[in-house]
């Protein structure tokens, strides 16, 4: 019998762009900081903000929805996505990369505004949601003075907006969005809402903290966040997609140069920049407690990175999970599967980027199973994608971390370029260690052996 409709099915549940939404398909992470961070949220002092960063394709907003999922009988929880609510709302993915801290600031406002309408009930006075729009108007004029100043209706842009909600006993009784978990729920855009008219991420003037419009805008969010946790229930903000930044110059813009985004009077768990780790900036940032990064998991053995590590076992549960319920172990062996795991770099995205290519093939030739040619083939189209752009100087430095013992990075920009871009990728297993991505010392092995 053929096992296409199996394949199909696997190729649905290895989707690389899509989170982990199923709480059953969540394999445990020993390295994750969801225990340090939730440990943060329940201490009862102080008002917990904490600032999450990682690698990209770590899994990191895997994480996160496993926090919201924990925290959501506990707390209000208000789940935005930057990265979707640029790509799907405002249609300017790379308006993300320019964002100021007070349209940060703003956007959770909106986010908090509608999700306590929506699983609340919460009724706000017209008069603070125009104190909002009209500084949204105030800042954006300071910002860009040549500009026309737009029209601000906060009742329509809220609506447009897709975010993620916990409820309270107001929202027992059903209100709309779909459920993804106990307790979170998907809030959609309203199909009479209308487009996002409001430019974000444009290249203008930086508004400093002190200035008169940053701090109005600082405190009408504010308010309607004090509005919300005057009914006894707690807000917990949770900002995805800032980690996309990649720069250090917007990284500092954003959380060194500014406070405004931890300034927010609610608990606060936001993902950042990854470069805010670079010469240890991250001491700087004010208004966050740190935890330790998510980064790539230990699929390498650290004194003989040609092994596996101890982070392969973790990938083998992410598979293992996502096809219990097919009750056939024979899909991929357990020899081919650690080695996708091992040359997925220990980056959760990669690996089921991999499982989807051996997948697709194994249906293309109507397998049986997955086999070694299949495996090879996936690895080797995977490897000449991270090759492309790679130049000598690359090549130096990652010859160089490979030589260290210690597997140290070098003080050259470069360096810090090749981690953003996925080519040497950092390690937690005891002291951080880095080491370029295992597709790419292919190219370095069959250098040596030619």
């Amino acid at each position: 019998m053929s096992r296409k409709p199996i394949w199909q099915k696997l190729h649905d549940r290895f989707d690389p762009a899509k989170p982990v939404e199923d709480p059953a398909w969540r394999a445990e992470r020993a390295r994750s900081p969801a225990v340090a961070i939730s440990r943060a949220l329940d201490r009862p002092f102080g008002v917990p903000k904490v600032l999450f960063t990682g690698t990209i394709g770590t899994g990191k907003t895997t994480e996160l929805l496993r926090i919201a999922h924990e925290r959501s009988t506990r707390e209000f929880v208000v789940y935005l996505s930057l990265e979707r609510h640029f790509q799907e709302v405002i249609g300017d993915p790379a308006a993300l990369y320019n964002v100021a801290p007070w349209e940060v600031c703003f956007l959770a406002g909106v986010a908090v505004l509608r999700a306590a309408r929506e699983r609340l009930g919460f009724v706000f006075p017209d008069a603070h949601v125009k104190d909002l729009e009209d500084a949204w108007r105030a800042a954006a004029k300071a910002a860009d003075p040549s500009r026309a100043e737009p029209q601000v209706d906060l009742a329509k842009l809220s609506k447009s907006m897709v975010l993620m909600a916990s409820g309270g006993a107001a929202a027992l009784a059903g209100p709309p969005g779909v459920a993804v978990a106990a307790g979170l729920h998907v809030i959609e855009a309203i199909a009479d809402a209308g487009r996002w008219s409001l430019p974000f991420g444009l290249k203008k003037r930086a508004l400093p903290d002190q200035e008169a419009q940053v701090q109005t805008l600082l405190a009408c969010v504010n308010l309607l966040i004090g509005l919300v946790q005057q009914r006894g229930t707690k807000v917990l903000l949770i900002i995805d997609g800032l980690d996309r930044i990649e720069t250090f110059e917007k990284a500092k813009e954003l959380f060194i140069e500014s406070s405004m985004i931890g300034s927010m009077s609610c608990r606060l768990v936001l993902c950042g920049p990854y470069a805010l780790r670079y010469d240890g900036a991250i001491n700087a940032v004010r208004g966050f407690s740190d935890v330790p990064p998510l980064v790539e998991e230990p699929v390498l053995d650290k004194a003989d990175p040609s092994k596996p590590g101890p982070g392969v076992p973790f990938f083998e549960e992410i598979f293992a999970r996502r096809t219990a319920d097919l009750r056939t172990p024979d899909l991929i062996s357990g020899d081919l599967l650690r080695r996708l795991a091992y040359y997925s770099g220990g980056r959760a995205r990669e690996f089921v980027t991999l499982i989807r290519a051996v997948v697709t093939r194994a249906w293309d030739s109507d397998s049986e199973h997955v086999t070694p040619v299949i495996v090879d083939e996936a690895i080797d189209e995977r490897r000449r994608r991270r090759e492309t752009g790679l130049h000598v100087g690359h090549e130096k430095i990652m010859a160089e971390i490979a030589a260290d013992p210690e597997h140290r990075l070098p003080a050259d920009p470069l360096a810090h370029d090749l981690v953003a871009y996925g080519a040497v990728l950092p390690y937690p297993d005891g002291s951080e260690w880095y080491y370029p991505h295992p597709l790419l010392m292919i190219r370095f092995v069959r250098k040596q052996a030619g």
